[in-house]
């Protein structure tokens, strides 16, 4: 994802980039089309396209490029009898000016959209904070709640991520989350997670996880069949959150949910 500051970066430098975008894959090798990386002065900048000998010839492509747009195939293959891991792939090159800034606030949201799936972690405490970092590594745009103020510091969080200094209820009164995105609630209390729970089974989303214990969900199940909200949610929600590893940490712990939050998304993506 293209952070605001490295955008304005480019803008200020009148940066001439490429952008490198997967138009068909034969699905021997981890790129996808729509998969995409902005390339400037040399180097990559932001995104990938699997990574290995297929993604250096694409960077070396994006040196070479002259015309405003071409199409590429590329093609890893390893010494010897073992198999490419890399597999084939054509490749779009587009040249973007930095200097134009309607082109270049054309194709910041453009790559902005390669995310996939909104995140919305409901707090911003240690645990929240650890999610936020891996999951815009891995390709979440993260929205970040909390009506605590001295917890929603930037430099605390990626700079792709948008904070917002409200309520759960507030927020959900504004927005409602698609069902592709993913809802995180990871409050200061009981009575406030029980309440953005109730908000959040009212949306689309796909994911609903709750920080907490097997006793705390058991209690949220309760008053959630008393509210009749229950069958609206259950389904989709994973608590308690994470896959189950022994962690402890809140890094530890960001990992086994991260690792839930892209089993979710690559099942959805297949289906």
């Amino acid at each position: 994802m293209l952070s605001e500051l490295l955008f304005n970066e480019l803008c200020q430098n009148r940066t001439c980039a490429v952008i490198a975008s997967v138009i068909s894959s034969d699905g021997n090798g981890p790129a996808r089309k729509g998969d995409r990386l902005l390339w400037a002065d040399g180097h990559l900048i932001a995104g990938t396209i699997g990574g290995g000998s297929n993604e250096q010839q694409i960077l070396q492509a994006c040196a070479r490029l002259s015309a405003q747009e071409q199409i590429i195939e590329v093609s890893s293959f390893l010494p010897g009898t073992l198999p490419s891991c890399g597999g084939t792939l054509q490749i779009k090159l587009t040249k973007i000016d930095f200097a134009n800034a309607k082109e270049a606030a054309l194709w910041k949201k453009e790559f902005s959209r390669n995310a996939q799936g909104q995140l919305y972690l409901m707090g911003a405490g240690h645990v929240a904070r650890e999610v936020a970092w891996l999951a815009d590594r891995n390709n979440f745009q993260v929205h970040i709640v909390d009506s605590r103020d001295d917890l929603l510091q930037t430099d605390r969080f990626p700079d792709s991520c948008s904070l917002y200094c409200e309520s759960g209820k507030h927020f959900f009164s504004g927005n409602s989350p698609s069902q592709k995105d993913f809802i995180i609630i990871a409050g200061p209390d009981h009575a406030t997670d029980l309440t953005v729970l109730e908000h959040a089974a009212t949306t689309s989303a796909q994911y609903i996880g709750v920080m907490g214990s097997k006793k705390k969900i058991g209690s949220f199940q309760a008053i959630l069949k008393k509210k009749k909200l229950w069958q609206a949610v259950e389904n989709r929600l994973h608590a308690p959150i994470g896959i189950k590893i022994p962690s402890k940490t809140p890094s530890e712990v960001a990992v086994s949910i991260v690792a839930e939050l892209i089993q979710v998304r690559a099942h959805s993506i297949k289906q």
